[in-house]
């Protein structure tokens, strides 16, 4: 039982100082501007591109066994 509140007093304290970590005053502005050039869509959509595919994977994954019977003649008496 310690442990397990040992463990979320931990969880809760590293989830909180998250926040904290943020660029010093010389380098924020040139982060951002970094950020927010005209290509950001391309640099986003580039970023996001492999969550679409892993998406995609587990579906076809997920719905294979449907897709399959579906794909499959039916045998005619």
């Amino acid at each position: 039982m310690m442990k397990v509140v040992v463990a979320a007093w931990l969880t809760c304290c590293l989830l909180l100082t998250g926040p904290l970590a943020q660029a010093c005053r010389v380098c924020r502005p040139r982060v951002q501007a970094q950020i927010h050039t005209p290509d950001y869509t391309t640099n986003l959509l580039v970023l996001l591109l492999p969550v679409g595919l892993v998406l995609l994977i587990g579906l076809g994954l997920f719905f294979a066994p449907a897709l399959k019977s579906r794909l499959t003649p039916t045998p005619r008496p």
